[in-house]
């Protein structure tokens, strides 16, 4: 099979199955004699055409094609979230269990009685998720806070640590005597593989600062920081029926899809994310005043790798960044925290930084902000989580799967469907 690639394209090293090394590259070798090649969301589709798999879609641009992930409605509202599930029920049927279609909602976004509903089974999705938390893991929340919610594998491209230095920001704004509207209650929940070293830097970061804010009564009051101890499916079952606001936060062009944005989304959480994975077509689906998107577009992100342009330093020394970072290593944060990590992570941040947290720190925090702000406004913020719920049906996994068998697996159907 190598032979054959070599005598085909004997000049293109790019494409070859072994390379100089005597290295086997097998996902070459699916790409020449598989016949179907996909993305999992149209962004992630574009880049490997234009950039990661580009040699070989010059090659076989026919076997290239998208379909975008999706999620199982029976797991994530009709059984994470009954109350909700059943309320629509009530207003546009159960023909929705089979077709997800859901934009029959539309009809009531500026119905009041609608609207008032949607927050009341919000808030008791809250009170569920306090009384679990306190349960398993003895914290106790304000469920009458602003839940924010990053849950996700700990890697530095999800940037769980711009999040964090978001944290930092509103800790140090509180301080400051700028006292928000609603209590804001941040949560993160994920694991880092065993060797990742930054990674587990940045949960002990959350843990450090989460018990800096907590010892103080200034603050406290004001803003929680929760970790999500031993994250997983039974926990995001709680976690994403009480979530308001969505951290979708990775740097662009790194993130192939996701699936949580959708799940988020399908339960009426509003998103805060870059122009990354799947929500690129969460905002295409919703519309600019539905979702609230920041930061650097993924074309200026891959010409930063290429021409390596980016510089960690030059943005710390920005007015606005060089406090939060700095905060890390502060006296309140090493008296509470193992110093090793935090000096560690800090000079992480300002020496490397190879997925760029500091490019787009400062529009996060503006964006963040103005969420919080427009949050206050309860009739608009509930028109803008039903219409996200009434966009969710194109996430639905019945549609992807449906999409994998029309145009690669050609599966006989043997429909069952299950109420």
């Amino acid at each position: 099979l190598d032979a054959r690639i070599k005598a085909q394209f004997p000049d293109n090293d790019a494409v070859q199955i072994i390379d100089q090394f005597d290295r086997v590259h097998m996902a070459h070798l699916s790409i020449h004699y598989g016949f179907s090649v996909n993305g999992v969301a149209a962004l992630h589709t574009d880049i490997l055409k234009k950039s990661e798999l580009h040699a070989f879609y010059e090659i076989y641009p026919e076997k290239f094609n998208n379909k975008t992930n999706g999620i199982t409605f029976r797991r994530w509202i009709m059984d994470a979230n009954k109350e909700l599930s059943d309320y629509i029920d009530s207003l546009i049927g159960r023909q929705w269990h089979h077709t997800a279609e859901l934009e029959g909602l539309l009809n009531y976004v500026n119905d009041q009685a609608v609207l008032d509903k949607l927050e009341s089974i919000k808030f008791n999705n809250k009170l569920h998720l306090k009384h679990y938390l306190k349960e398993v893991q003895g914290v106790d929340i304000n469920e009458h806070s602003i839940f924010d919610i990053q849950i996700k594998r700990m890697h530095e491209y999800k940037r769980q640590q711009m999040n964090a230095l978001y944290v930092i920001n509103k800790y140090l704004d509180i301080k400051a005597g700028n006292i928000p509207a609603t209590p804001l209650t941040v949560f993160f929940g994920g694991k880092a593989a065993p060797a990742y070293t930054i990674a587990q830097d940045v949960i002990h970061l959350i843990l450090t600062l989460s018990e800096v804010i907590a010892n103080d009564p200034e603050v406290s009051p004001h803003l929680q920081l929760v970790m999500i101890e031993n994250y997983n499916v039974e926990r995001a079952q709680y976690l994403i029926p009480a979530c308001n606001i969505s951290e979708q936060i990775s740097l662009a062009s790194k993130e192939a899809s996701g699936t949580g944005n959708m799940k988020f989304m399908l339960n009426g959480a509003l998103t805060l994310g870059t122009e990354d994975g799947a929500n690129v077509e969460i905002h295409e689906l919703v519309g600019d005043d539905n979702i609230y998107i920041f930061g650097k577009h993924s074309d200026e992100i891959i010409k930063l790798y290429e021409t390596q342009g980016y510089v960690a330093r030059d943005y710390y020394e920005h007015d606005a960044i060089r406090p939060l970072v700095d905060f890390i290593v502060s006296d309140k944060m090493l008296a509470a925290g193992n110093e090793e990590r935090l000096n560690r992570l800090h000079h992480e941040l300002i020496s490397k930084d190879w997925f760029m947290t500091l490019i787009d720190l400062e529009e996060y925090i503006q964006v963040k902000e103005k969420m919080l702000a427009d949050y206050e406004n309860r009739t608009e913020w509930n028109k803008k989580a039903l219409i996200n719920i009434a966009k969710a049906g194109f996430f639905s996994s019945d549609r992807t799967i449906a999409e994998y068998n029309r145009d690669i697996w050609h599966l006989k159907e043997n429909r069952v469907e299950i109420d």
